[in-house]
């Protein structure tokens, strides 16, 4: 009688430590990443940001009146729905429904960059069980031809803010 009450109270608390310790491992999974993986995300957006500001630099050099409708399908291919890394985002029309907010990060950054002032947005968060470092830069009709393109956006340079650049880095530890 003595052993077998025994043996169920080891099997109890062999079944407690294998639960605890697999909740253990399920929670692992929620912790952020470190700091120093953070900021190597960081620097990596801080160098995507300037590759696509150039890129975009040097689509509106090139983009003219009799061009146009080729800068807009360069752009598009930039910025294609498949690229969920980096999206041009915005709520200011015309748009596809594929270039509004897709989530909460991205309606909080809009909003904020449609703000007055407008203002940038960062956070570091877990979609579909993979770590990424997300920021916007809010966006204006900073050039005249914008409104090539966007043919209801006034003509350029105006302070209006028409979105965001959405970019998003995975964390890897």
């Amino acid at each position: 009688m003595r052993l077998k009450k025994l043996v169920r109270y080891g099997i109890f608390v062999l079944m407690l430590v294998i639960g605890i310790s697999f909740t253990g491992i399920a929670r692992a999974f929620d912790y952020p990443p470190p700091t120093g993986q953070v900021a190597f995300a960081e620097e990596t957006s801080d160098l995507m940001l300037s590759t696509l500001f150039a890129a975009l630099t040097q689509e509106f050099a090139e983009t003219t009146t009799d061009n146009v409708e080729q800068g807009k399908h360069s752009i598009s291919l930039i910025f294609n729905d498949q690229n969920k890394d980096m999206r041009l985002v915005g709520t200011v029309g015309p748009l596809r429904q594929s270039d509004r907010p897709s989530d909460s990060f991205e309606r909080q950054a809009n909003a904020l960059a449609m703000a007055i002032p407008a203002q940038p947005y960062t956070s570091v968060q877990r979609v579909d069980n993979k770590w990424y470092y997300r920021r916007s830069i809010p966006l204006s009709n900073f050039s005249p031809k914008c409104a090539l393109c966007h043919v209801n956006f006034p003509a350029g340079p105006t302070s209006d803010q028409v979105g965001a650049l959405m970019l998003r880095v995975p964390i890897n530890y």
